[in-house]
């Protein structure tokens, strides 16, 4: 589907790191009847990681936010493109997506998106584990009912026995229970636990980042 491939193309030339196909049929009533999703990914760069590692949360958040302002910008050139090609579209932005703070949930999570694309799965500490980038990655979308050819869903973690975002955990949060998309999040993490701790650390102008920095992939990915 050459139509496909140009958007594909054109989202990665505005620098997604990765673009992948989904159904989601069902999924999008809280925003528009569009049943196809596009999920992006946009890597965290590795000087903003080290600023995780020095503890320097101050400048850490301003880069990871001009990611989202990066991958913001994406979504909605996405959307206008795809409009252009004559389809419906839906950039699936921040703002768009309520994030509840409390149960650190989208609306519509962009995980969800994400795992049916097939483009990573879910790690132990519930983020978003990429094979590239480990979970140093921002989150994306797109809602189309533009035709897709959907990627293969990624149905069950492939984190090996690895435990250091579990080890990590400065609450002990993160249950030794693997991901797999038949279980709910709270099985694999206290998400209350979780969510008291991050808030309590971003008010204090701090953060709490150690499962995503300590995640074997996000080393790999630091090191290469």
């Amino acid at each position: 589907m050459s139509e496909m491939n140009d958007v594909k193309n054109y989202l990665i030339g505005l620098g997604a790191s990765k673009v992948g196909f989904a159904d989601v049929k069902g999924l999008a009533s809280e925003f528009v009847d569009l049943p196809n999703g596009i999920s992006l990914v946009l890597k965290i760069p590795k000087e903003a990681m080290y600023l995780v590692k020095e503890e320097e949360y101050e400048e850490y958040w301003k880069c990871f936010h001009a990611q989202i302002d990066k991958l913001t910008q994406i979504a909605l050139d996405g959307e206008e493109y795809i409009k252009n090609l004559g389809y419906d579209a839906f950039a699936l932005t921040m703002t768009r997506n309520e994030c509840d703070m409390e149960r650190l949930l989208s609306i519509l999570p962009y995980k969800t998106i994400a795992t049916k694309s097939g483009l990573g799965w879910i790690g132990r500490s519930a983020l978003f584990v990429t094979p590239e980038y480990g979970s140093a990655v921002a989150l994306g979308a797109i809602l189309t009912d533009m035709p897709l050819d959907f990627d293969e869903p990624i149905t069950d973690s492939q984190c090996d026995e690895c435990t250091n975002c579990q080890d990590a955990c400065p609450v002990n949060a993160i249950n030794p229970l693997k991901w797999n998309d038949r279980l709910n999040r709270e099985d694999i993490i206290d998400i209350e636990t979780c969510g008291e701790y991050i808030i309590g650390q971003y008010k204090a102008g701090l953060g709490c980042t150690k499962c995503m920095s300590e995640c074997k992939l996000t080393l790999e990915y630091l090191k290469g």
